[in-house]
């Protein structure tokens, strides 16, 4: 079966190239299809393809930890211990939970006394940075995020003088998610733990100085 171009397009091509008039409306053809399928590319992009929203975790929320200052002898009455090993609190990092959007640093002395009698005294003296977070719905991710960002420059599985620990914390009818990088003499084995708000009493303790 011979297939020819129409005669409307044959009619408009020099008389040299009518005998390809079938060839060129082809090419023609898939010429236009081509930039119809770009255009379509394009205004794709356009409606549906923005620029995503970042993630406030995409600035720049590392802290590397082994460019911290050495520690200054303690001049409190408390100690920190978590499973049983003392340390001090380097780093505090804490975040609104849930649907709630306001968070007063200056409260963060006696919220941290509400979760844990002593903790209060302890972030006085040791006087730890402070890093305020936008709101977290999930606990997980947001330790998830925390030890992602607390950098101690060691080796995977390396003992290190860092121990961290984070997750939601409840004060009264308030939530937030907290995390505590804490520094020991010697080198530890706590690693890093995540933990729910009933169970910071069990890893954390404060004892009175002998």
């Amino acid at each position: 079966m011979n297939f020819e171009a129409p005669q409307m397009v044959t009619d408009l091509l020099p008389e040299g190239l009518r005998a390809y008039a079938l060839y060129i409306l082809g090419g023609a053809l898939c010429l236009v299809g081509l930039v119809g399928l770009l255009l379509l590319i394009v205004v794709f992009r356009l409606l549906f393809g923005g620029r995503a929203k970042k993630s406030p975790y995409e600035k720049n929320l590392i802290e590397q930890l082994s460019e911290y200052p050495d520690l200054k002898t303690s001049s409190g009455d408390k100690q920190l211990r978590i499973e049983g090993v003392p340390v001090r609190v380097r780093l505090v990092v804490i975040a609104p939970a849930g649907t709630a959007s306001d968070l007063d640093e200056d409260e963060l002395g006696k919220i941290l006394e509400q979760l844990l009698p002593g903790l209060g005294d302890v972030l006085k003296h040791d006087k730890p940075r402070v890093r305020v977070w936008p709101t977290q719905v999930s606990y997980q991710g947001f330790a998830t995020h925390f030890h992602r960002n607390t950098v101690t420059g060691a080796a995977e599985g390396e003992q290190t003088r860092w121990a961290m620990i984070a997750g939601r914390i409840k004060v009264g009818k308030k939530q937030y998610m907290l995390g505590l990088a804490l520094q020991s003499i010697k080198p530890n084995t706590v690693g890093r733990r995540t933990v729910d708000s009933h169970e910071w009493a069990s890893v954390l303790r404060v004892r009175v100085r002998d």
